[in-house]
């Protein structure tokens, strides 16, 4: 398993627009990704639309993405550097 932490980015908060683009994206892999809010929340199933948008993730949350799989690095990668770059607003 790999992890690493993330400031989120996205000025507008974990909307629809947002979700989708990380839903694609963690779709792309075959590691199981999750999203982890460092303030206690419990993990987000990447690929999951309706777990992304009802998170309440906001500008300013740290997060903490994990993958596990046989591609975990390059997932862990992929959808870490999206959400640090902003999602939708890179």
């Amino acid at each position: 398993m790999s992890s690493t932490e993330v400031v989120f980015r996205d000025r507008y908060g974990l909307h629809p627009r947002a979700a989708m683009r990380i839903q694609t994206t963690a779709a792309t892999y075959a590691a199981a990704i999750a999203i982890e809010p460092l303030d206690g929340g419990s993990p987000i199933d990447a690929r999951s639309m309706l777990a992304l948008v009802s998170s309440g993730v906001r500008l300013g949350d740290r997060l903490r993405v994990t993958a596990d799989g046989p591609d975990a690095p390059e997932a862990l990668s992929a959808v870490a550097d999206l959400i640090a770059a902003g999602v939708c607003h890179p």
